[in-house]
């Protein structure tokens, strides 16, 4: 095995650990315990050593950065004054919805194709683009609920059947990023 395929599954480990702390939310006083930036951080840092892997990889290098500094700029206020900062600038925050829906859709997208490399991962692949079809589609729709009218139930039922769609793609989706370092097993040492 060679060095390059050794850090395989170092990097499927931090971006599966990485996807998890950017998806799970816990806070103390606004404040974020696990906080997406770390997040941002590790898959940082795998994109790095996956890059001889996947050819387009690097190149959401400088995104997976602004969303970083992002996260960061925002956990920083919320610990300093109790309030995010991008939040209160409208432009900056669709900029960066924008950013964090290509990111993770790209992210996916590579990572489904590493995964379609190996033969029995090919199912796998498969769930990976199917879940990545609907996670960008159910948070644009949720995006956009809001600036729909009509009436009060229908937008709640929506929104109610965005939420659970959500969840459960993005359940499936940190399982499966989990279960894609299986196929790349580590290097024994003899």
């Amino acid at each position: 095995m060679t060095e390059q395929n050794a850090l395989i599954p170092r990097a499927l480990s931090h971006i599966a650990w990485g996807n998890l702390l950017i998806l799970l939310d816990f806070s103390l006083n606004r404040l974020d315990l696990l906080p997406n930036w770390v997040g941002y951080l590790l898959i940082l840092y795998a994109i790095g050593w996956l890059a001889g892997e996947l050819r387009d990889l690097p190149l959401l290098k400088p995104f997976c950065t602004l969303l970083l500094l992002a996260e960061l700029a925002d956990w920083v206020a919320v610990f300093l004054t109790g309030e995010a900062l991008t939040g209160r600038l409208f432009l900056v925050n669709a900029l960066l919805v924008c950013v964090s829906l290509y990111f993770h859709f790209q992210l996916l997208t590579d990572l489904a194709g590493l995964a379609g490399r190996q033969e029995e991962s090919g199912p796998l692949a498969r769930r990976l683009r199917i879940c990545r079809n609907v996670e960008a589609v159910t948070r644009v729709l949720a995006l956009l609920l809001a600036w729909l009218p009509g009436p009060e139930n229908l937008l709640t039922a929506l929104a109610a059947l965005l939420l659970i769609t959500g969840l459960v793609v993005c359940i499936i989706i940190a399982h499966d990023l989990f279960a894609l370092r299986r196929f790349f097993p580590e290097e024994e040492e003899t």
